[in-house]
């Protein structure tokens, strides 16, 4: 009989469960057969060969990835050789892109010989700016680079650079020569320039039209052409003398070429007849004039140190600090102070001029130039609105005038206290100004606060800016009448003509009783209610502004008037 099933048996399992596993792992051979393999010993088995598979499979995608590497040239060493390369190029730096050679490259070519190639280059073909437009990837060896190179006469020269590289890691660089440095220059090619006749250098006029070098005055602000320029002639050397016709040439092809352009003649502003008197009045003291147009910013006349050797400017720098007072509404016209001989601040005292006692309304302390009110008035303004207030005037500006030296004013950092500022207040501490800057602070209040920057040539822009309100102005032309009037500068009063003045006293040598240790300057505008002309004058070492430098202000001031 058929043996009977036990209940306990488990019912026929799955194939591949875990059940038919664990259940033919116990059973007994079956007799005269082998035993069979379990099913988990082939599990284990087909792991093995599928892992063996992948490690073949990866190693396969590693060895293609190496032969696409080296069949495209896709080394990350090379690019990045490349990438210094064109940003050095762009730069100009010559160094770095030498750094990037190859070796072989580098001893071809050594660093002083590869960057005399490039200068070579970029003088005859007169370049100013290189720009990368575009870096490619590598093909073939090479990697290629859109560049566009801007020149002085030949304008923008555009092409694609194939840098050739090699080696791999950091031994890779760039396989340079001479025909990488400009694009769509060959193997073997020089780049020269071709130049016609040189056309006939222009004429620097005066503003009525005659040359300006006709005067011995007139020829030191022209200057001298030749190969170092000196004066305009340097400054308008390109627009004076032209330029020939030319060729850009690499090898025995023409790139590029512009026609012969003629010298184009240069008008100035200057008045010959008006810097003679001025240089007249000016007669043999150490000083400066200067004369300016204040409602074009126009430079009429410039005699002696007008521009070249800034000094202390005194109080003609009080004509800034009233102004920034009454901006920022530190004070006004009424504002009254005490009748003191002198100001301490930080334990200093500041006299006034002569011991004199002064004070009362700020009109009148400007009227007098009364220290003892102006350095703690400069204190109350404060260092940054102080010297914000003398640059917005001027100071720390370079003129676009042959010989002109900026005014400087110290930076507030440097004005550690209210001593220091209180001296800047009154045009002492390291206050440095010329003539030519002081009479543009004299032209900005006389065109109701808005400054021209001055000019001296025709073909300069007017470049004005609003410095203070037109209200702030006119109270302090109103000041500056009061000084001429019956003030400390009435030596530059002229009978039927309304002027408007500043004088200024400044010590070279403190609380000396010489005049010799101290300038003199005056600031002056006319007519008060109409400008027409503005004049600075400075002496060295002369004294009083109000004695020695209102004088000459007043005989310039009369010739101005008459040529207008």
């Amino acid at each position: 009989m058929p043996r009977r099933r036990s209940r306990s048996a488990s019912p026929h399992p799955r194939a591949g469960s875990v059940l038919q596993a664990s259940s033919r792992s116990r059973s007994r051979p079956r007799p005269g057969g082998r035993r069979r393999r379990s099913a988990g010993g082939r599990g284990f088995g087909g792991v093995l060969r599928f892992l063996a598979v992948l490690v073949v499979l990866a190693a396969l995608v590693v060895a293609g990835v190496l032969l696409w590497g080296s069949l495209t040239g896709t080394d990350s060493g090379r690019r990045a050789a490349a990438q210094r390369y064109t940003t050095a190029w762009a730069a100009g730096d010559w160094a770095a892109m030498w750094q990037t050679l190859t070796p072989a490259a580098r001893s071809a070519y050594p660093e002083v010989r590869f960057a005399g190639t490039y200068r070579s280059a970029y003088r005859a073909a007169g370049v100013r700016t290189v720009r990368i437009v575009r870096v490619g990837g590598e093909s073939g060896g090479g990697i290629p680079v859109v560049v566009t190179v801007g020149t002085l006469d030949f304008g923008t020269l555009r092409g694609t650079v194939v840098l050739p590289v090699s080696g791999t890691g950091n031994g890779a660089g760039v396989d340079w020569d001479p025909s990488l440095r400009l694009p769509g220059l060959r193997r073997g090619e020089a780049v020269r320039r071709l130049s016609g006749p040189q056309p006939q250098r222009a004429a620097i006029l005066a503003a009525n039209g005659t040359p300006l070098d006709a005067t011995a005055l007139g020829a030191s602000i022209a200057g001298t052409a030749g190969p170092k320029p000196t004066g305009l002639e340097r400054i308008y050397d390109r627009r004076l003398g032209g330029h020939p016709s030319e060729q850009l040439r690499f090898g025995k092809r023409v790139i590029a070429s512009v026609p012969q352009m003629g010298g184009q003649s240069l008008t100035t502003t200057i008045n010959p007849a008006l810097m003679a008197q001025a240089a007249s009045a000016l007669g043999q003291q150490l000083g400066g004039v200067a004369v300016i147009r204040p409602r074009d910013g126009a430079v009429e006349a410039l005699a002696g140190l007008a521009v070249s050797a800034p000094q202390p400017p005194g109080s003609t720098f009080k004509i800034i600090t009233t102004s920034t007072a009454l901006q920022d509404r530190v004070a006004t016209p009424s504002s009254t102070y005490p009748i003191l001989t002198a100001a301490t601040l930080a334990g200093v005292q500041l006299r006034n001029a002569g011991g004199e006692a002064c004070g009362g309304t700020l009109t009148e302390a400007f009227i007098v130039s009364c220290n003892s009110v102006f350095a703690p008035l400069g204190a109350k303004i404060g260092a940054r609105r102080l010297v914000a207030s003398a640059r917005a005037f001027g100071f720390d500006e370079q003129p676009k005038i042959p010989a002109a030296k900026p005014s400087t004013i110290s930076p507030p950092s440097q004005l550690r206290d209210d001593l220091a500022v209180g001296a800047a207040a009154i045009g002492q501490d390291r206050d440095l100004a010329t003539p030519l800057e002081m009479v543009s602070v004299g032209a900005t209040i006389a065109l109701d606060g808005r400054r021209v920057q001055p000019r001296i040539t025709t073909i300069d822009p007017v470049i004005s800016r609003q410095v203070i309100s037109a209200q702030v102005a006119h109270e302090v032309r109103s000041m500056m009448i009061g000084v001429v009037n019956s003030g400390t500068g009435t030596a530059a009063a002229i009978p039927g003509v309304e002027v408007a003045g500043k004088t200024g006293t400044a010590e070279l040598r403190p609380n000396s009783s010489d005049p010799k240790d101290a300038d003199a300057w005056f600031v002056a505008f006319a007519p008060a209610q109409d400008p027409k002309v503005a004049v600075a004058v400075m002496l060295v070492g002369a004294g009083f502004g109000g004695t020695a430098a209102a004088p000459i202000a007043r005989q310039v001031l009369e010739a101005a008037l008459r040529s207008k």
